[in-house]
């Protein structure tokens, strides 16, 4: 899991989920970050805007699942919570960069990064995001 978890932090909490790289899981995975969300006293439009970024990460990557598998992982501490989404492919390319999925995804998270890992033969491509609640941001 250390490879995949966003936050060191010694008091976050972390949640993995591996599944299927179909479009049916992502609505779990969706209710999952909001669920989350909501526990860390994230107001609405927050809790809505992270259900819609981990929608646009997982649309970024399920086309590029050569394994027919994604990994999920969302951390979460002090108002800040970290989702890592990643598929294994079998080529470097990820994509458009500057895409509108992409552009929605970085309006919506507090920040948000693509990467692109060599691994055994193939590409581990993941993107993570974080997103603060306004009371955590100075």
């Amino acid at each position: 899991m250390e490879e995949y978890a966003p936050l060191d932090h010694e008091n976050a909490q972390v949640i993995e989920v591996r599944t299927a790289a179909i479009p049916h899981v992502v609505p779990t995975l969706r209710t999952v970050v909001a669920d989350i969300a909501m526990r860390q006293d994230f107001d609405l439009d927050a809790v809505e805007d992270l259900r819609m970024a981990v929608d646009e990460a997982c649309s970024l990557l399920l086309p590029f699942a050569n394994d027919g598998r994604l990994t999920c992982v969302f951390s979460w501490s002090d108002g800040r919570i970290e989702v890592a989404v990643s598929v294994l492919a079998e080529s470097p390319e990820q994509g458009e960069a500057n895409g509108l999925s992409w552009q929605l995804l970085t309006a919506l998270a507090t920040s948000a990064h693509r990467s692109v890992t060599p691994v055994d033969g193939g590409y581990r491509s993941s993107v993570r995001l974080v997103r603060e609640s306004a009371a955590a941001r100075p």
